[in-house]
């Protein structure tokens, strides 16, 4: 679990805390981790350490029949009518809830505006989109990459370890990185900026790095699909980075 050592932490705390939620979307198509993080979620939330069968939880998954999708939301709407029978919540997983069609997220909706205090719900879903804006903008999102193994060549790690230094420099050290850089390809040392954020973004996700991610994909986009001008990118990019940014979180 360490490539989801952040969200580990966060949920962990949530529960010692006290800050639990009554929804949580894991979402991403890392479909291992998405189950076996929010069975141990569960298990941590109830304190069952053996994580065997308790009665205060529910997971299930939605079918192709909508018969049977339906069947699973009014299943849980009946779990969740009855008080915990021995922990202080009841906490429901549903695995593919990408699966669930329209007249199953509308009976979801409703579960949600009417849970009860102790109720918890936690959704693994492959995607946002395919789940209803009002579901999602309920629950809190926690995203799951693959994160899969990058190779550079030895050009593109020198240029990294300059770049890697970019992220938490001030502005003078900023434009003195892109002095150094300034002989190299500018599509080439943004598309490694973004690889560098985007590995960045999966090991410790926060909405500084997504919020960079964002801005430097629109610059990179510019620079490859129009004649825009190389130092107007890196002056953009460095900017936003200081005043942009700062002033949008």
């Amino acid at each position: 679990m360490n490539r989801y050592k952040k969200i580990i932490e966060y949920l962990d705390k949530s529960i010692k805390n006290d800050l639990l939620s009554h929804a949580y979307i894991f979402y991403g198509p890392d479909e291992t981790k998405k189950t076996e993080i929010a069975r141990w979620f569960a298990n941590k939330i109830l304190s069952n350490e053996n994580q065997k069968w308790h009665p205060d939880f529910l997971s299930g998954k939605p079918e192709a029949n909508n018969n049977l999708t339906i069947g699973l939301v009014r299943q849980i709407k009946k779990f969740l009518i009855l008080s915990p029978h021995t922990a202080a919540h009841k906490v429901v997983i549903i695995e593919s809830a990408e699966e669930l069609n329209n007249y199953a997220q509308d009976a979801l909706l409703k579960i949600f505006e009417e849970a009860p205090e102790y109720a918890i719900i936690i959704l693994c879903a492959n995607n946002l989109d395919s789940l209803s804006e009002t579901i999602v903008s309920r629950g809190i999102k926690l995203p799951f990459w693959r994160q899969a193994e990058i190779v550079f060549s030895g050009a593109e790690q020198r240029t990294l370890e300059i770049l890697s230094k970019f992220y938490t420099s001030d502005l003078n050290e900023k434009y003195s990185i892109i002095e150094k850089l300034s002989k190299n390809n500018p599509v080439e040392v943004l598309s490694l900026w973004l690889k560098l954020l985007r590995n960045r973004f999966l090991t410790e996700p926060s909405i500084k790095t997504a919020k960079i991610l964002e801005v430097g994909q629109e610059i990179f986009f510019k620079l490859n699909e129009t004649n825009y001008n190389p130092k107007l990118a890196y002056d953009e990019l460095i900017l936003n980075l200081e005043y942009g940014i700062a002033g949008k979180i």
